[in-house]
């Protein structure tokens, strides 16, 4: 429950001075997204492009990019911008459409995998296709002219999609972790004009092991900013950044939390 005795980064944002806006191609009236939906309204302005109430249907994140236009028309001079896509969550063949279907054979599939394994896979490949499209357009519309823009972007989680050793799981389970579950991409991008006033030099941090959970000390120092429990130490981008131990399992059941296996790809 530390949301509710902690700032929170829409918080932080609207207090350092920002226009906040959350964009979400998210369900928000199913109960597992209840939390979520609670966060965003700490935002002056809200998107909610996804009414349907299962994940399995077809709303694709390109969804948001009319929103994301419109907010950056927006005339406040300064702009926080939260986007929450559907990515790349199952069932994968539902986050793309027919134009991003290009992984169709076993080209690139593991030997091992069965025919209908084959399709999931390709699937995934297909969904993180377009995925990466989306994610790329947004950083085009960011590109305007003088623009002082930056961009940060991460999934919540990884998928176990039929991945070795094993070549069995598929998904997610806090009870059998893979490293596939919990190694994600994290992109930093920024404008010209952002760079020129900011060190954007991180070539000696990319191998530090790192939980989004500590992400508002990164984005507070990649923006410039300090609140009263800043830490440098949970920051990623900080000199003074210090590893801390990768808990995994479920946060409710502290007793289930233990140490992430970095080699559990090797087991």
């Amino acid at each position: 429950m530390r949301y509710l005795s902690q700032p929170s980064l829409m918080n932080m944002m609207r207090q350092a001075g920002y226009k906040s806006f959350w964009i979400t191609n998210h369900q928000t009236m199913t109960k597992r997204n209840t939390m979520l939906t609670n966060f965003s309204k700490q935002t002056d302005v809200q998107f909610y492009m996804n009414n349907s109430r299962a994940q399995n249907s077809r709303e694709y994140d390109a969804n948001v990019f009319a929103p994301f236009e419109k907010v950056l028309n927006d005339p406040a001079p300064r702009k926080f911008i939260v986007v929450h896509l559907l990515g790349a969550h199952m069932k994968y063949d539902f986050r793309y459409p027919p134009e991003f279907d290009k992984f169709q054979d076993r080209q690139h599939v593991p030997e091992q995998l069965s025919d209908s394994q084959a399709t999931v896979y390709n699937s995934y490949d297909n969904a993180v296709l377009y995925n990466d499209y989306v994610v790329s357009s947004l950083i085009d519309k960011l590109k305007q002219p003088g623009g002082n823009s930056l961009l940060v972007y991460f999934a919540d989680h990884g998928e176990d999609v039929y991945d070795p050793p094993g070549y069995g799981m598929l998904g997610r389970n806090e009870w059998q972790p893979t490293l596939p579950m919990y190694t994600i991409p994290f992109i930093v991008w920024s404008s010209p004009s952002w760079k020129a006033a900011h060190d954007m030099d991180f070539t000696t941090m990319l191998d530090r092991p790192y939980s989004n959970a500590h992400f508002i000390h990164t984005w507070a120092d990649l923006a410039g900013l300090r609140f009263d429990d800043f830490e440098p130490g949970y920051s990623l981008v900080s000199p003074a950044f210090k590893e801390h131990p990768l808990l995994i399992g479920d946060p409710s059941d502290p007793g289930n939390l233990r140490k992430l296996d970095l080699h559990l790809h090797d087991h």
